[in-house]
């Protein structure tokens, strides 16, 4: 390749925790791959989603704004489908990186409208999880994830953790890393710069987890989270109400013990399937000029305050991600940054290693100049966060997170305050604490501050007409 400019290999999991990484201090857990990434890049220790759920974290990585600005409050298909069509109305990276002449590909879990019409996007190709079931039932396999759920679903002693029916090259997330080793040959042979995104499945539940990994982990090497303890005194009720249903509330620390040891089986194989592709990548000569990211859309609970997968709710477990970054020749081996970073800074990050124009109003803002090793003088020493509601229930929130506070806006429960610095498991809720009124205005006042900022109208009185919102509402009550 001839083409001076670098290429960009992202891979994205899905419910991925911050602490299931050898370098964020995972004691047990296996990530040489990852643990090797690292080692040659830089790690952020303080990476945040901008929302703890699939589909509008997705759109967020996608278009660089805030759920409230593109519009996907919700899951594919929740609510009747009204929360989809809003994203299409924006540009996404692969549209302007295409733009700029580069072959942009997609691999695995999409999550996002036009599943069905990829050039929409941009995609020079595009292989969705509908395409990887397809290629298995073709084979005469079962890959339904759903039948997997069923299978799984709260047996005798844990929720939705078990061996795999198929064995490891046939689950999804080898289908992915082999799709990418065959677009990376491929585009070795073409004069042309590339991104793709190889997007697992994992480790998401259901927790069915190829052997040998899903034994790789004793149940008993888990250590008990902190906050296990939870009693949710003084919390929103919504939280007890998200326990009750996931049918989680009778599960004992043993019956967790197990769904761990699952999931960090999960993320080992995850693991070996990045690390089969930057084998690939060294193989074929086109890593010194390519580079590395690691991200997920979100965090898990793993029985973190004894709940399940996540929900509305704005707990670190789940909005805390791990972030890894490799730019040869610029980011330091082993370096860390700790300045707050959130996902939907990578899209004009994309944008600048790619040399596209990047749109006006963006909520992001490009890593480069940390990847450089310097910090900007305005950078945010907070992070903004928000949630507009599951399957279940719209219920919209809104966090600010300092080093050492965070405090929860929600309109429809009791607010919450977390003094992060001496409570990292976050279990006692201070906002109606008369000793930390003062903390509570000032952590106010900076969620007022990011509300201006990426024009979140959520405290207007005009603020729900003609919103997703809205449509919803119209249209249920038709």
């Amino acid at each position: 390749m001839n083409d001076t400019r670098p290429n960009i290999l992202f891979f994205f999991a899905d419910q991925y925790r911050h602490d299931a990484l050898g370098p964020n201090n995972a004691a047990v857990v296996q990530t040489p791959g990852l643990n090797d990434l690292a080692a040659r890049g830089m790690r952020f220790s303080h990476a945040f989603t901008p929302t703890s759920l699939c589909s509008p974290a997705r759109a967020s990585l996608l278009t660089g704004l805030y759920a409230h600005n593109h519009g996907l409050l919700a899951n594919m298909g929740n609510f009747n489908g009204v929360f989809d069509r809003q994203l299409l109305d924006h540009v996404g990276y692969p549209q302007l990186l295409g733009r700029n002449d580069y072959d942009v590909h997609h691999v695995g879990k999409w999550h996002l409208p036009a599943d069905d019409n990829p050039i929409h996007w941009g995609f020079r190709s595009f292989a969705s999880d509908s395409h990887y079931a397809a290629e298995k039932r073709n084979l005469g396999l079962e890959a339904d994830r759903a039948k997997e759920v069923q299978r799984l679903e709260w047996g005798g002693s844990a929720p939705f953790c078990g061996r795999s029916q198929l064995p490891a090259e046939q689950l999804q997330e080898a289908w992915a890393a082999d799709r990418t080793i065959a677009l990376l040959e491929e585009q070795a042979t073409r004069d042309q710069p590339f991104m793709i995104c190889t997007s697992f499945f994992g480790p998401h539940f259901p927790y069915s987890v190829p052997a040998p990994y899903d034994t790789m982990y004793d149940p008993d090497s888990v250590g008990r989270w902190g906050n296990f303890e939870e009693t949710f005194a003084g919390k929103p009720l919504i939280q007890q109400k998200e326990m009750l249903r996931w049918n989680a509330s009778h599960l004992t620390w043993a019956d967790w013990q197990r769904v761990i040891a699952h999931y960090w089986g999960y993320c080992t194989f995850i693991d070996a399937q990045i690390q089969s592709v930057l084998e690939r990548l060294e193989a074929l000569e086109l890593a010194s000029n390519t580079i590395v990211v690691f991200a997920s859309d979100h965090g898990d609970m793993l029985g973190s305050h004894r709940l399940f997968n996540k929900g509305m709710y704005m707990y670190d477990e789940t909005y805390r991600i791990p972030l890894i970054i490799h730019w040869p020749g610029v980011t330091e081996g082993g370096s860390h940054c700790d300045a707050f970073v959130n996902l939907v800074d990578l899209m004009p990050t994309l944008l600048e290693w790619g040399g596209a124009e990047e749109p006006a109003e963006l909520d992001g803002r490009s890593l480069v100049p940390l990847l450089r090793g310097a910090t900007p003088a305005d950078w945010p020493d907070d992070v903004y966060a928000e949630f507009h509601g599951y399957e279940s229930a719209l219920f919209t929130q809104r966090m600010v997170r300092t080093r050492n506070w965070k405090y929860i806006y929600n309109p429809g429960a009791k607010d919450e305050l977390y003094d992060v610095a001496s409570d990292p498991g976050e279990l006692r809720n201070l906002a109606e604490d008369l000793g930390y009124k003062h903390v509570l205005r000032r952590m106010k006042d900076r969620l007022v501050a990011w509300l201006n900022r990426t024009r979140d109208d959520i405290g207007s009185e005009d603020s729900w007409k003609g919103s997703p919102y809205d449509l919803y509402i119209t249209q249920r009550e038709r």
